[in-house]
């Protein structure tokens, strides 16, 4: 290991949060709604500096009725240096969503419950098998999706 390389995280942040709840009161006593959820993971560089945006939207229906709807962008500011860019890219895209995911989650839970729902714990995502199984453009370092 080059003893120059850095990697921190420097700050983490909430971006955008919307949690929408068009389905109360009646969407109180639905039991085992369906719900999806879809993860976006956008990398921008700004120097040694990487902005990491984990797009989360989780949404419950009932049949084609939508009971609530949660979107986060959670971003995380890290300082990369020194680093190989393959090492760098796959830090991008798995190592710091899989940091940043508690939180999201927790956020997301608060919003929940604050809306009255009850508790919603989200399964963490294999950030690995996105990075591996999707691959990204090689020309620019956005547009992970699951």
């Amino acid at each position: 290991m080059n003893p120059k390389q850095t990697v921190r995280l420097l700050t983490r942040y909430v971006k955008d949060l919307s949690f929408e709840n068009p389905g109360a009161p009646a969407s109180f006593g639905v039991t085992d709604p369906e719900i999806t959820v879809s993860v976006q993971i956008d990398a921008r560089p700004h120097g040694d500096l990487h902005e990491v945006a984990v797009t989360l939207t989780a949404v419950a229906r009932r049949e084609s009725t939508v009971l609530w709807l949660a979107e986060i962008i959670y971003v995380g500011l890290f300082e990369i240096s020194e680093v190989e860019e393959s090492v760098r890219r796959r830090f991008l895209f798995v190592d710091a969503p899989t940091a940043l995911f508690p939180w999201i989650d927790r956020i997301v839970a608060d919003a929940a419950r604050d809306g009255g729902l009850p508790t919603l714990n989200l399964s963490p995502p294999d950030f690995e098998a996105l990075y591996s199984g999707g691959g990204l453009p090689s020309d620019e370092m956005h547009g992970e999706q699951a």
